[in-house]
């Protein structure tokens, strides 16, 4: 990684980065950054530290950059991206709805275990100590410029920032959750996630005698969102629980019998016929009340497959334009298209999704995921998705919706067979793990093909290097995984074809890759012969 820090420091401060060599970022799972820092002894001494952040260039920044003044428990195993680290960071960051940036003082806490792996029930994340009356802005901009200060206290820590407008304070009481892993010592200093240009100017660092305070339980609330939407939005697109009635034939048009009626009625057996046209209905949520039985499942079908589009309407809040959480059933010949969400998410099992289609979403066209806050138990299994197509779909932020994902959490036996991912702002195919969750079963992906993902149709395909656009993501995090992947292909993409994201497990057998940024990416090189069986490419980068 490059230098893209104007920063002159006093002697005695040492750089090290945590986590990942291109510059890391910030998340609800896994994070890493840059750190400049000198440690202290918080027994003996109290610290403040203040130094004034101008933006400069920001071609890189993405809805995980950050940077500010970080107080950190561990720099312990550096390269292990696994790691996780109990901080205080003040200056910019996402807020805890994760949709803007804001100024504020974000927490991260709960691990005690030195080796901080795969911890979820401990992982604290609060970013709500936001400075409320400063300027917070949907964006990184050029010639931001603010002034932070983190000081430890005998009490505890503060954080303040100095703007034109004025300067205002946070602050939480003790400090000892920052004593969880190396127990003895705090690295104090600056820190930076992603890729931005900053100029950082009038630096200051002094200390003085002081003490330890401690933080009392349930000062840190835990506020991640639901992904991929909130729980409460759901209760007003679910359907009324009616009678399911077996084996019905429901015909539904665009200006006719209505179809969430329709799918609230059909039981086991029953067939609903899409005529052609753009359906404004929804969100649709078909609920696991409407699940329908082994060999006799639901089917919502298209007459003719492609021209009945499912199309919620624009004023919807952030929901899949399609949610299934009901079982067994079969979805043939549909669009979706121009949700401010994934396209159609499942979160149900045994379900068949053939010959659909999925476009202009806001997020991952189509989405394998369970329902949020669902326990592993009811995590989707054995669906298989065939001959499907997800394009030109782009989130707001231009780096996370991918054509087609089995992420997160999913269970056993999920598969994908003969689909196109082309012309999505990230990847075409994402299978990414979080250490905060843990392992997801194994997907099978067949004969698929990913290809031109990284920038949109009509639009001109980035140079250089570039942070999305994989075309085959098959991990992350360090959580092992052994997808299969067979007789794929990935090809014009603008960063990786194939990336395993620090997935070591990975069997491809059969693929072919061409003409990527890069055509398998180095944990493939280091390790072809174990996991690439019979795969060729225009170049292996090791």
């Amino acid at each position: 990684m490059g230098e893209p820090f104007e920063l002159n420091l006093p002697d005695g401060w040492t750089k090290t980065i945590l986590g990942r060599p291109d510059g890391g970022k910030l998340t609800d799972s896994q994070d890493s950054f840059v750190l400049y820092y000198r440690r202290i002894d918080p027994n003996r001494d109290n610290f403040c530290l203040r130094a004034t952040f101008e933006v400069g260039n920001v071609e890189g920044v993405t809805f995980q950059t950050a940077y500010g003044l970080i107080a950190v428990d561990t720099i312990a195993s550096p390269s292990d991206d696994s790691r996780h680290r109990n901080y205080a960071l003040v200056g910019r960051s996402r807020t805890p709805e994760g949709l803007n940036y804001g100024n504020l003082l974000r927490i991260v806490s709960g691990y005690s275990d030195p080796e901080a792996r795969r911890q979820k029930e401990r992982r604290i994340l609060d970013p709500t100590r936001l400075f409320p009356t400063q300027n917070q802005k949907d964006e990184i901009n050029q010639g931001d410029r603010h002034t932070f200060m983190l000081r430890k206290t005998d009490s505890g820590l503060e954080a303040s920032m100095n703007t034109s407008e004025g300067c205002e304070t946070v602050s939480v009481p003790g400090c000892d959750f920052l004593l969880k892993q190396d127990g003895r010592w705090i690295y104090v200093g600056i820190a930076i996630a992603g890729e931005v240009g900053l100029s950082i100017t009038d630096f200051s660092f002094e200390t003085s005698q002081g003490k330890v305070s401690h933080t009392p339980e349930g000062v840190f609330k835990h506020t991640v969102p639901d992904y991929p939407f909130n729980r409460s939005l759901v209760k007003a697109f679910a359907s009324e629980d009616t009678t399911k009635t077996p084996n019905l034939v429901l015909n539904v048009a665009p200006d006719g019998h209505s179809l969430i009626d329709a799918i609230s009625k059909a039981g086991p057996g029953s067939i609903i016929n899409l005529a052609d046209g753009t359906y404004f209905e929804g969100p649709i949520y078909i609920p696991a009340t409407c699940s329908a039985e082994p060999g006799s499942p639901v089917t919502l079908r298209a007459e003719h497959p492609g021209r009945a589009i499912i199309c919620p309407s624009v004023s919807s809040p952030k929901m899949p334009a399609m949610t299934l959480r009901a079982s067994n059933w079969i979805l043939d010949g549909l669009v979706f298209r121009g949700a401010s969400s994934a396209g159609l998410f499942v979160c149900g099992s045994n379900n068949v999704i053939k010959h659909c289609e999925a476009c202009g979403n806001a997020d991952t066209g189509i989405l394998l995921c369970s329902f949020p806050g669902a326990s592993r138990s009811d995590w989707p299994s054995f669906n298989r998705i065939e001959y499907c197509t997800s394009h030109d779909n782009c989130d707001s932020s231009r780096t996370n919706a991918d054509g087609f994902g089995a992420k997160l959490s999913i269970g056993k036996g999920n598969a994908f067979y003969d689909c196109k991912a082309f012309h999505n702002i990230d990847d075409g195919f994402d299978l990414y793990t979080k250490s905060t969750i843990g392992r997801i079963s194994p997907v099978l992906l067949e004969r698929c093909e990913a290809a031109y993902n990284g920038w949109l149709e009509g639009e001109v395909r980035p140079q250089g290097h570039f942070r999305a656009g994989c075309g085959f993501k098959t991990g992350g995090e360090g959580v092992k995984v052994r997808h299969r992947i067979k007789q794929c292909s990935a090809h014009d993409n603008a960063r990786d074809g194939f990336a395993f994201n620090s997935n070591p497990s990975c069997v491809l057998s059969g693929c072919k890759a061409w003409n990527n940024g890069r055509d398998f990416d180095s944990l493939a090189g280091s390790c072809r012969l174990i996991r690439l069986l019979h795969c060729c490419c225009s170049r292996l980068h090791r």
